[in-house]
């Protein structure tokens, strides 16, 4: 008598991809804290630009010049990596880290909302209800009291989430492309920018670098090491080896990683209306991931 799979048909993945899913979900999850630690002593553009510059330094010697596509890679360098990651960590140096890793992921319904222009995505019932449900429990989360002081740099983790979103579209018209290429010229390029906005508004940075300690500099190097190379890599390697709709769910893990975290490290209060909040968020994004887009027939895509 045969014993029935756990899990239905499509929905399992060779071991070596499941412990890579599960390695870039941690790796993400623990990154949340690492940033939200560097930030307590660098200055968060300043520590952005040291990142790409740190990123593009590791991984350029690796990489041919994308011919053709710098014009591209640079518009991705804005908004992936100014209004992304500069913005998230502007948001992070004034905000505990696990609201955060919960609202980020708002990037989510955001692309789903995106699709259904660019890629012809159509959304049903059900992706429209995970779409409600997330932005609900955001909402919930910024009626907690300890938040009304707090809503700027809320707005700002929604704001890096649509960047997030954005991104996401760019990179995939970009069409096919190494791993290490979008990353290594996209961090050339966004690393100066954020050198910028540095000079502009941080202008004790430099002092700043100067005396950190080094646990600031292990955390920019985890983020540097582990997050930007490491599970990027390992990330596009399974959006493009495995079904996406059994990779993406395991972003669901990261903000639970860095939740429990944050409560361990830094010691974060999560209110009721924090914790119910979260949960309606994770199950919007649940819903949202697990429900495959159905396509329409292309009509003058570009």
């Amino acid at each position: 008598m045969s014993i029935p799979p756990l899990l239905p048909k499509g929905l399992v993945m060779p071991i070596k991809a499941l412990l890579m899913a599960f390695t870039v979900a941690v790796i993400w999850g623990v990154n949340m804290l690492t940033v939200k630690g560097a930030v307590g002593e660098i200055p968060p553009f300043i520590l952005t630009a040291m990142r790409f510059a740190a990123v593009a330094i590791l991984l350029i010697p690796f990489t041919q010049v994308p011919r053709g596509r710098i014009g591209k890679l640079a518009l991705i360098s804005v908004t992936f990596g100014g209004l992304h990651f500069g913005v998230l960590f502007y948001a992070l140096s004034m905000i505990d880290a696990g609201p955060v890793a919960v609202i980020i992921l708002l990037g989510v319904p955001f692309s789903s909302m995106l699709a259904t222009y660019f890629f012809n995505d159509r959304l049903g019932w059900k992706r429209l209800s995970g779409m409600a449900l997330a932005f609900i429990g955001v909402t919930i989360m910024f009626w907690d009291p300890t938040m009304t002081e707090l809503q700027l740099p809320l707005l700002l983790v929604v704001f890096a989430s649509f960047m997030w979103a954005v991104a996401n579209v760019m990179i995939k018209k970009l069409g096919d492309i190494d791993t290490f290429q979008l990353n290594g010229w996209m961090a050339l390029m966004a690393a100066p920018q954020l050198l910028v906005l540095s000079l502009i508004f941080e202008p004790h940075a430099f002092q700043a670098i100067a005396e950190a300690s080094w646990v600031a500099w292990a955390n920019l190097t985890f983020t540097v090491v582990m997050s930007s190379i490491v599970a990027y890599g390992f990330w596009y390697h399974l959006l493009k080896t495995q079904d996406v709709n059994v990779v993406v769910p395991w972003m669901l893990l990261a903000p639970v990683v860095s939740v429990i975290g944050s409560l361990v490290v830094f010691d974060e209060q999560f209110s009721l209306l924090k914790i119910i909040g979260s949960i309606v968020v994770l199950c919007g994004v649940a819903v949202i991931m697990l429900r495959k887009p159905v396509q329409r027939k292309a009509q003058g895509m570009d």
